[in-house]
């Protein structure tokens, strides 16, 4: 590839924009999940970490951006501990539900198990 052929990294875009923003980190991303898969049920960051395969320290870091946005809310403190759930009010989280589903359904027909 020439020089002129390469691409210049101040033109690249996707840093910073809301997708990439919400779903750019691993670990971001696995918490989300968590939360989409038990929306129902509250859960402490033990048990966020534990079912998210992430650290502790993980959860924390993502957890307050998570709140702010909307999606994930405070339930209950129990003892020391707060533990939280997927704010079922919320468009993006309704939104987040319904895409995992999708992905999941299309998932299933490439493996023609749907």
């Amino acid at each position: 590839m020439t020089t002129d052929q390469q691409q210049d990294p101040q033109e690249a875009f996707a840093e910073g924009t809301p997708l990439v923003e919400l779903f750019g980190k691993p670990g971001r991303t696995k918490l989300i999940s968590v939360f989409v898969d038990e929306r129902d049920d509250d859960l402490s960051i033990s048990e966020l970490a534990r079912q998210a395969g992430v650290a502790r320290s993980t959860v924390y870091d993502h957890l307050d951006d998570l709140v702010e946005l909307g999606i994930v809310k405070e339930t209950r403190e129990t003892g020391p501990s707060t533990r939280y759930q997927l704010d079922g009010d919320d468009k993006i989280a309704e939104l987040l539900y319904q895409l995992d589903g999708l992905v999941l359904k299309r998932l299933l027909e490439i493996d023609d198990r749907l």
